[in-house]
């Protein structure tokens, strides 16, 4: 059993210092950042958000969620996460996907998009190396290098936790091999049970024994309204904007919505499935954002503090 650890997500958005400050200062454990490179909103880019965050900050871990892993360069991943860990004093999770969903980023950033799965597994291994310590050679299918090394190395020791996030097979199989933790987005509770389970029994299969550290986390969009059908139109029209596409008939799936004690109750199905970090994407007015974030570590996050995530099997 693991205490819950719950994280709040700025989605990419230009937020002031103070409303970084004040997640923190109300008893959030991480905030997240989105990340898209070309997208059809604006949103900005990951590394500089969570550097920005750290400088306002002091306790609070930070991660991208998720840091589009192929669309750079594994050296300079590394390099970044390593400086940003330095920077927070060790405060720094990575957490990384193979996206996809948007090919025109990756022919943005001149990055096959159907070598994304490949490239994401040898940046991960090469990642891993550097933050390691010590120089070494790499000899992938995408990626070569010679006598290579990296400094200063991360404060924590090995490097920042790296959580891979998806919904694909390939994702789950990374987080089993090479991650740290597995972070699935736009999963039921059902979905997120039965891929922890798959992330646990794939690792045993290639002779790997998941740490007791390991991660099950789970990203979630919260609208919490006290009229239940305020809160779901809310969301719907929200996420139809962010990801351009509809929502109408999957946001019962995907969304906790409504008043807190129904929010705290369907945010409660993804613990006693596993999930021991509940990340949450909370769907706000932004001239409302300290209200409503105030309003939800009050009523909410009390709550998830309490409970304590059931144990894979």
């Amino acid at each position: 059993m693991s205490t819950v650890e719950v994280g709040l997500h700025c989605d990419g958005d230009a937020w002031e210092p103070e409303h970084l400050t004040f997640v923190e200062d109300v008893g959030f454990d991480i905030l997240t950042t989105g990340e898209h490179i070309v997208f059809h909103r604006p949103i900005l880019e990951a590394v500089s958000v969570l550097g920005y965050a750290a400088a306002v900050t002091s306790k609070i871990k930070l991660a991208p969620a998720t840091l589009i892993l192929p669309l750079r360069h594994p050296t300079m991943v590394a390099k970044y996460f390593s400086s940003l860990d330095v920077l927070s004093k060790g405060r720094i999770i990575l957490t990384v996907g193979a996206g996809g969903d948007y090919p025109r980023e990756f022919h943005a950033c001149g990055v096959p998009k159907q070598e994304r799965g490949i490239r994401s597994t040898e940046a991960i291994e090469i990642i891993k190396k550097y933050w390691s310590g010590g120089r070494f050679d790499y000899h992938g299918k995408i990626f070569q290098l010679e006598d290579v090394d990296l400094l200063p190395l991360p404060v924590q020791p090995g490097g920042p936790p790296i959580w891979v996030s998806g919904r694909s097979n390939g994702a789950m199989r990374r987080a089993a091999v090479l991650g740290d933790g597995w972070h699935p987005y736009f999963f039921t509770p059902a979905q997120c049970r039965k891929s922890f389970s798959q992330v646990k029994a794939i690792a045993a299969d290639t002779g790997r024994t998941l740490p007791e550290n390991y991660v099950f986390a789970c990203f979630i969009y919260c609208s919490m309204y006290d009229d239940v059908k305020e809160a779901r139109d809310r969301a719907v029209e929200t996420l139809n904007y962010r990801y351009k596409q509809p929502f109408e008939k999957i946001v019962d799936k995907y969304c906790a919505y409504g008043p807190p004690s129904r929010v705290v109750e369907s945010l409660s199905r993804f613990v006693e499935a596993g999930a021991s970090k509940l990340l949450i994407g909370l769907i706000m007015p932004a001239e409302q954002r300290l209200a409503y974030i105030e309003r939800f570590a009050k009523e909410v996050l009390p709550e998830l503090h309490r409970l304590e995530a059931a144990s894979v099997p």
